[in-house]
Parts: structure tokens; sequence; C-alpha cells
């Protein structure tokens, strides 16, 4: 017998309602990714929806219009390089909805991210796309993105985390529109406060206390003792309020939703501290993804069930 039979309480939220909200909460940091990369960030992201309103056109027309396939297009287009081709953009957005949602059932089946899991496959399958060079020269200087471990780089200052001055994804143009629009889908109840902070407190807590690996110590040590970086720099805010936070691929109950956080921000901290990648967002999500099902299982046998069951998916 399923653990989710009725009576169940709804939110009270439609699909379309629901993903409305994320778009706008998501536009403040589209208009920064496009005043600050311009065009070519513009294309992007019109690549990316287009392959995902397309393939959701062709697999589920009756789940075209309801904005599910948008929020993952650009979702996918904010976790890309500037430097990603449009094809790219494109492919990721049609592999985010065809596989990552339709080969587990369709809208509400999946067990993994849809952006995630797409940029996760496309960084396996074409590594020269992603992992292009960090360093850039700026005004004569030579920088990289924060997380970034390669020597003779500068330590980034706050104001080029905020003002998104250092290289990074589409998504990292303006950590504070991110955190704008976070902040809205909070108030608004459209997500599950204890995500984002358990995650964003997690990731602090961990910075503070895992020892430094070499390649960091000799190559990056503003990475160490530092939280700050780790929250703003990377995709760390994306993660915590527009990725981890999707209702199908997060546990049901509150307290699962608290362990879910805390093994996304401690895979993602081990990937960043001891793997040659220096961001690991994407992967934790994924990871954490994968631990839903034994959340699930253990938490509703201890009595936490679920108050509100939503088939969203972002």
């Amino acid at each position: 017998m399923s653990l989710f039979t009725g009576p169940l309480i709804h939110s009270g939220k439609t699909n379309r309602m629901m993903m409305t909200l994320v778009l706008v909460s998501l536009t403040p940091a589209l208009i920064a990714a496009v005043l600050h990369y311009g065009f070519t960030a513009a294309l992007l992201v019109i690549c990316a929806l287009a392959g995902t309103w397309l393939t959701e056109l062709v697999l589920d027309r009756q789940h075209a219009f309801d904005g599910s396939a948008l929020v993952t297009g650009l979702l996918f287009a904010l976790l890309l390089p500037v430097s990603a081709p449009w094809w790219l953009a494109f492919l990721g957005g049609v592999l985010a909805t065809g596989l990552g949602k339709h080969a587990f059932g369709g809208l509400g089946c999946n067990l993994f991210n849809p952006a995630a899991l797409s940029r996760v496959i496309l960084m396996a399958l074409i590594p020269g796309a992603w992992f292009v060079s960090t360093a850039v020269t700026m005004d004569g200087i030579t920088t990289a993105s924060p997380l970034a471990r390669e020597s003779s780089m500068l330590a980034p200052t706050l104001a080029e985390l905020l003002s998104g001055s250092t290289p990074g994804t589409l998504g990292q143009a303006a950590p504070l529109a991110v955190l704008a629009g976070g902040l809205l889908l909070a108030s608004l109840r459209t997500i599950d406060w204890r995500i984002p902070l358990t995650f964003l407190a997690a990731v602090a807590f961990l910075a503070l206390l895992l020892p430094a690996s070499e390649r960091i110590a000799g190559h990056a040590p503003w990475l160490l003792g530092n939280p700050l970086i780790h929250i703003i720099g990377g995709g760390t805010l994306l993660a915590a309020f527009f990725m981890l936070t999707d209702p199908v691929t997060a546990p049901f109950a509150p307290v699962g939703r608290i362990i879910f956080a805390i093994i996304a921000a401690l895979a993602m901290m081990l990937i960043r501290y001891y793997t040659p990648y220096p961001d690991g967002a994407v992967l934790a999500i994924l990871i954490a993804n994968a631990c839903v099902p034994l959340i699930d299982r253990f938490t509703l046998e201890l009595g936490a069930a679920p108050r509100i069951k939503t088939p969203q998916s972002f």
C-alpha cells in the first residue's frame, strides 16, 4: 500500500500558479544575467527555454502550458557558463525535459531535479563545453571564479562576489537577485523555508569545520574558514532556494527535509574541498535527491506524516 494513501491536504495552489510564482521569483536573476552578459546570455536563455518547452509539447501536450517546462528551462539556463554554445543550451533543455522528467514518468514522478541532471550528464558527455579556463584578465589583473583552486589567483572581494564580476554561470551574475527571488518564494510559502535555511547554515558550519586539502591550502586559502564566499560564490544560492526546494525531489516530512538539506550541504562542501571540481552544487543536488526515498521511508515510519502533497516539479 502506498505511503501516501489519502486523505491528503492540498496546498490550495495549482501547478500553473506555483510555476508562475517561481518564474516571477527567477526574473530578477534573469534580468541581471542579461544586463551583465548581454545578448549572449539572452540567446542561451531562449535556446534552453525552447528546448524544454518544445520537448514538453511533443511528449506531454497536456502540461505544456502549465509553466513547468519554462521553469526547468530557465533553471538550466542559469546553470550555464556564458561561454557555452547556443546548441548546448537547447540540448540541455531537451535532456532536462525528455530524460529528467519523462523518462521517470512525467510531471511529478522524477527522482532527480531535471535541470541538475541535465547539466551533470552534459558535463560528463561534453566536458570541453563546461570545463573551460576559469582565469580571466581584467585591467591587467588575473582573477578567477571565486571557488577556483588555481595558482596565482587573487582572492575575490565581497564587492566582486555581489556584483558578479567574477567568472561563473549566468545565475552567478547577481547573487542578491537570486536571494531576493528565493526570499519571495519563502515568504509566499511556495517553498519550505527549512530547506534553504538548513542548507545555508550547514554550508557555513562546514566551511568553518572542514580541514583543508593540500590543493586548497596551496592555491586558494581564502576558501578556508570563509562561509560567506561559499554561500555567495558558485551555485549555492540557486541550489538552496530554487533546486533543492523542488517539492517532487525533496522529502515530504519537515524533519526529512532538514536531513535532506544537511546531506546536500555536506556533499557540496566535500566536493569543493577534496575534489578537482570547484563548485559541486549540482552534483550535491543529485546525491541528495537519490537519498530521498530512504529519507522518506525513515521519517514517515517515525510518524512524521506529510501535511501537503504537491505534484509540481521544478
